[in-house]
Parts: structure tokens; sequence; C-alpha cells
């Protein structure tokens, strides 16, 4: 396997020698002038903290942090949010111009917009009727490209994908490409992470944010899990100082003991209201389906002769619009908020399908 990694890295970044920071160089000493830092602060802070010092270049107590909470032996990598993470390994695997990654539509923007941004060819796997994959199609593909990436749950979907599904398409692609498993959302679903199928398939990738269940989408933190072979390449292109102190210190917390058992409350709570949410909706007729949800989220497919979204925009409540995507033709995506926030929107539903009733009398 160590032999399929280094197959798909471009000669460019074999030869790559990460920049190396004054953090990176480290060194030991009592008066430190390494860096073109100012030596002592110049404001004032409410916490511990010297602003002045550039962080450390890889934040490797939150990395520890995460893989104890993930209970993993992979190489961890902390990075600015999920999107970064899959900025690096497209930069990292593919060549400009000439590879390519693949995708299972509907799905994640950010693979295909990244893919675009770098002059890499995006092959489409459009996922099954019933948002399942087709396992067979993407091994074929994967055979002329470097990653494929799944997402699960997937979004806008909201569908998680089977654990047999990502093992046969891991078995089918052992040869040929890495497997970038995306879990953005697998707090509603933790039992279910593939993160401890690292170890058997070194090609298999795992990115993870802590931007959905544990709320820290304004801090910007995600992570890499991966194997030693592929992550020795990762960290050549990480930016130096990828994550301020400040940010460090509030993931740190977020994954204390006590910081990790309000994230599983407030999971188990918000899952009750998206259950209670997706029952309440079955009395309206111009919703025609509620998919099943894995996520923070619930995809709706609304009859032909309603504008939901608009509806909804009318009564200040912001959804989003899922049209633009040729299989999710008249969906809507609606984030599960507080119960109260819900019950507004059954409330501006209510409100519609009666005066709908009246309308059409």
């Amino acid at each position: 396997m160590i032999e399929l990694v280094a197959k798909l890295v471009p000669e460019a970044v074999k030869k790559l020698i990460p920049y190396q920071s004054a953090r990176r160089i480290g060194g030991s000493g009592r008066i430190w002038l390494n860096a073109n830092e100012l030596e002592q602060p110049l404001h004032s802070s409410s916490v511990d903290a010297n602003y002045n010092r550039y962080p450390d270049f890889l934040p490797h107590d939150v990395a520890s942090a995460y893989q104890r909470y993930a209970n993993t032996q992979a190489s961890t990598l902390a990075v600015r949010g999920a999107d970064e993470a899959i900025d690096l390994l497209i930069r990292t695997f593919c060549k400009p111009g000439q590879d390519q990654i693949v995708i299972c539509s509907p799905t994640y923007a950010m693979y295909e917009f990244c893919a675009d941004s770098l002059a890499i060819n995006t092959l489409d796997v459009p996922l099954q009727a019933d948002f399942n994959l087709d396992v067979d199609a993407i091994i074929t593909q994967a055979k002329h490209a470097n990653i494929v990436f799944l997402c699960s749950p997937n979004n806008p979907t909201g569908n998680l994908i089977p654990r047999n599904d990502i093992l046969s398409v891991l078995e089918g692609t052992q040869d040929s490409a890495l497997v970038v498993v995306d879990e953005a959302y697998i707090e509603f679903e933790l039992q279910s992470s593939i993160v401890d199928l690292i170890e058997q398939y070194p090609h298999l990738v795992v990115i993870r944010t802590l931007s959905k269940a544990f709320g820290l989408a304004a801090v910007r933190c995600g992570f890499i899990l991966a194997s030693d072979e592929v992550m020795s390449y990762v960290t050549k292109l990480v930016p130096p100082y990828p994550m301020p102190d400040c940010s460090a210190n509030i993931v740190l917390e977020a994954l204390s003991e006590k910081g990790l058992e309000t994230m599983h409350q407030a999971t188990r709570s918000l899952i009750e209201t998206r259950e209670w949410f997706r029952e309440m909706l079955k009395t309206f007729d111009f919703i025609e389906h509620s998919y099943a949800s894995a996520t923070n989220f619930v995809l709706l497919k609304i009859a032909p002769d309603t504008d939901l979204f608009a509806v909804l925009l009318d009564n200040g409540i912001v959804a989003r619009n899922q049209t633009h995507e040729p299989s999710l033709s008249q969906c809507v995506r609606i984030t599960i908020g507080s119960k109260e926030s819900m019950i507004e929107v059954i409330e501006a539903l209510t409100n519609y399908s009666k005066s709908n009733t009246v309308n059409t009398k």
C-alpha cells in the first residue's frame, strides 16, 4: 500500500521540503529571538495568552485530544475546517491538468470546487435513486482517478452510506486510488464511523470537523485521520502556524470530558427534535417525502406546484433550496434548530396549508 500512495503523489510534492518555520525547527532557550515576533505583547487580554508569539506549527495537543475522542491510533492532523482538509488532500495527491477525482452527486460541492480551482477533472458517479452508492461504477472510475470522495452521512441527502458498501469500495480501489470518507456529520450516527478501518486499509482517509455537532463552526477546526504513509505527504503542504492558540484552546475545552458530554447531550436532544419534526411534516399534503436523516438536517421533496423555499422565506425562515441539483428537483433542505424554531417552521407550513386550501375552494 505504500507503493500506491507514493505512486499517486506528484513528483513536485515528493521533492517538496516543508517550509521551516521557527516553531517547526524548534529549539530550547531562555530568550526567543528566532521568529521576528515582538518580545512583549502590546494588547492586554482576559485570557492567559501570549498573542505576540506564533502558535505551535502543528497543534499536537489538539490532534492528540482528537485521537482520544475518535478512539484511534491513526495519524491525526488538525486543520482549518473540513474544507481545508479537502483542499490539502487534492493538492497533495493530484497533478493539475492531469489527474482526476471521483465524486457521487448529489454530494458536498466543495470536492468538485476544490478540484476545479486546481484544474483537476471530476468524474461523477451519481447516487442511485435510493441515494445509495453505485459501487461497481465507482470502482471502475477509480481506475482513472487519484481520489474517491464519499460523504457519510451525505450532504445534502442526509443518508448514511452502509459500511459494507464502503468496504466494497475500499477492496476494489486498493491498487488504484485513495478513498476519502467525509464524516462531517458522524456525531449524529457515531457508531457508524469507519475510522477503525484505516489500519486495515491504509489508502482510506477520514475527514472530520467540529463545525456541526460540536457547534464550533466559527472556530474553523477540522481533522484528517490517515495512515502514516498518507500523512507524511499531506503534512508537507500544511502552512506554518495553521491554527491560532485561541482556537486551539476552545477546541481543547470542547474535547475535554465535560465538553464531550455537553456535545453528546445536545446531539441527543437535536435528534429527538429532528424526528419530532419529521413526524409533524406528515400532515402536509404538499410535502411528498421527508427523507430519513443521520444528520442535523432534513431533506424534503415538495409537490411541483409549491415553492416551499419561498414560503419559508416569506416567514423569515431561510432554508436551502436544492433544485439546482438535477436529481433533487423540488427539494429543500432544512437544518434542525431548537424546538422553538422548528415549531415556527411547522406554524408557517400550517398557515400556508390553510391559505392554500381556502384559495383552491
